[in-house]
């Protein structure tokens, strides 16, 4: 295990020295995490509302993007006080989960000495290191640290049965579904797979029942996101963008083109050449005895269904719309490099030991291919990846602030390009003077005359409520999506607040009762002897 730990640290080396790896979505998760960080400090555990994007006319991108990777984050910053030093911290140590989920799971299925192995592939894995330091897939490269443990419960649940089984395949899962979305949808069908593939049929009744109680139980821990998600998915500018094929899955298939023109499916194409060139040992498996090969047979069931899914093959499969809305096939690639790093390393021991029957240039070839993919990952994964030091890392984090959102996450009444304001609040000649204004609770008077509408710099979303003297006020939004208030003709204090409905006061008592009751079954119990 330690071994497997400091491998991981040694692949985040190259961003301790030079700096955190940077690409646009850098500055998109930073754009979330400052104000998210901001909000816990101020004793808002779970913020609703970012308040400082779009020029502070604000968006409801909280209530849609899993919150998993900014509590971490957030938690570092609290402990260290250095955004920096946080986010060095932070993705090391995810670098670390992702070794020892695959150790765990390995552990399943391999000797001790081979798991130890499987760390250490995943964490030098081709796509598991793009996903850092050159794409800034930061909350999917999280979310694959977090999978494995996921793939590591379900295949004790399935071998074992146990109760602490069953807490742990619902506490990974639950952290998976609050940390990345579409990894979540692969991570769901692939596990479902798996389980398939890895049941004892014997007691298969018994052993769905508890994976089912598990994957249960998980989905009301993480109720407090995906409740509030769904609910209000109707909301958001998602439906409504114009159509981008950048982002669109029919054309995002591994080996579905080789033009340049497209970069992503072109350098998701060698990424996954490379992926397959590392686990060139695994041809040594096919003169395994099917005794030995048993224990791998639902390792690799997993991983050739992942490659299909990759690729046009699967085309079929991907008419249903919750794997539509992942955008990416080649995301499968995260899959495929958890699975290929435990057949890899199930081979290597064939690989080195003496064995008249293997012929030498056999050997050479796997390890000359090998050796192609461990250089190609370190020369351009790594090293062409662009570096930022504290100086520059910081400059970034200040030209953050107040940045426009995608139109993704725009409400559906809003305009990227909303009428100017001058002033917190406009209400047509009547003098208004702003009391206190924080992301969710604001307050200002108004003079009395003519009964108008007031034009608050704000985004109108439903959960917007202005009272005066106790009374609700009308509220909708302008033509260009801002936020109107209809004020009396007497002189009126106004109290602006974003309340949280019901449903997500309820989801959230359901997610601290599920964890609580994880955390129940996780306790051993001793057996009178």
């Amino acid at each position: 295990m330690a071994f497997v730990v400091g491998v991981s640290i040694l692949a985040m080396a190259p961003m301790m020295v030079f700096g955190v790896p940077s690409n646009l979505d850098l500055s998109n998760h930073f754009r979330f995490a400052l104000p998210f960080h901001d909000a816990l400090a101020a004793g808002n555990v779970y913020a609703g509302w970012l308040a400082e994007s779009n020029a502070g006319y604000g968006d409801p991108s909280f209530r849609f993007y899993p919150p998993g990777l900014y509590y971490l984050l957030s938690l570092f910053k609290f402990a260290t006080g250095d955004w920096y030093v946080a986010t060095i911290l932070a993705f090391t140590l995810i670098s670390v989960i992702g070794g020892l989920g695959m150790y765990l799971w390995a552990r399943s299925v391999l000797s001790d000495s081979q798991a130890m192995w499987v760390g250490a592939i995943y964490a030098f894995a081709p796509y598991h290191l793009n996903q850092l330091y050159q794409a800034t897939l930061l909350a999917e490269w999280a979310a694959s640290s977090v999978l494995p443990f996921v793939f590591a419960f379900v295949d004790r649940v399935c071998t074992h049965g146990r109760r602490r089984d069953v807490a742990g395949l619902a506490a990974s899962y639950a952290v998976l579904v609050l940390t990345h979305v579409p990894l979540t949808v692969i991570g769901s069908v692939a596990l479902l797979v798996y389980a398939l593939a890895r049941i004892h049929w014997q007691r298969g009744v018994q052993t769905v029942l508890k994976l089912s109680a598990g994957a249960a139980l998980g989905l009301c821990a993480s109720s407090i996101y995906w409740v509030t998600t769904i609910s209000e998915l109707k909301w958001i500018g998602l439906n409504d963008v114009a159509h981008d094929n950048s982002v669109d899955y029919r054309f995002n298939f591994l080996f579905s083109t080789f033009s340049p023109d497209y970069l992503n499916v072109w350098w998701m194409n060698i990424l996954a050449v490379m992926t397959l060139l590392l686990t060139a040992p695994v041809i040594l498996l096919l003169r395994r005895a099917k005794s030995e090969q048993q224990s791998l047979r639902s390792v690799a069931v997993l991983t050739v269904f992942a490659v299909f899914m990759a690729v046009p093959l699967s085309r079929p499969v991907w008419m249903l719309r919750p794997l539509q809305e992942t955008q990416f096939p080649w995301r499968w690639l995260a899959v495929i490099s958890m699975g290929a790093a435990i057949l890899t390393a199930a081979a290597i021991p064939r690989l080195i030991q003496a064995d008249e029957n293997s012929a030498r240039i056999k050997r050479l070839v796997i390890v000359g291919a090998m050796s192609i993919a461990v250089v190609f990952t370190l020369s351009h994964v790594v090293r062409e990846a662009k570096f930022l030091p504290p100086a520059d890392f910081q400059k970034t984090l200040a030209k953050v602030r107040g940045t426009s959102s995608i139109d993704y996450w725009l409400p559906v009444w809003a305009s990227s390009t909303a009428q100017p304001m001058a002033e917190q609040v406009e209400a047509a000649g009547r003098s208004v003077s702003v009391e206190s204004w924080t992301p969710e609770n604001r307050r200002f008077r108004v003079a009395a005359g003519e009964a108008i509408e007031a034009r608050v710099r704000t985004f109108y979303y439903p959960h917007w409520k202005a009272r005066s003297a106790g009374q609700l006020l009308n509220t909708r939004p302008d033509k260009d999506g801002v936020l109107l208030i209809s004020l009396p003709a007497n002189a009126a204090t106004v109290d602006l607040a974003f309340e949280e409905p019901r449903r997500s006061r309820v989801s959230a008592v359901a997610s601290f009762a599920a964890f609580a009751f994880i955390g129940v079954l996780a306790i051993p119990l001793r057996r009178k002897q």
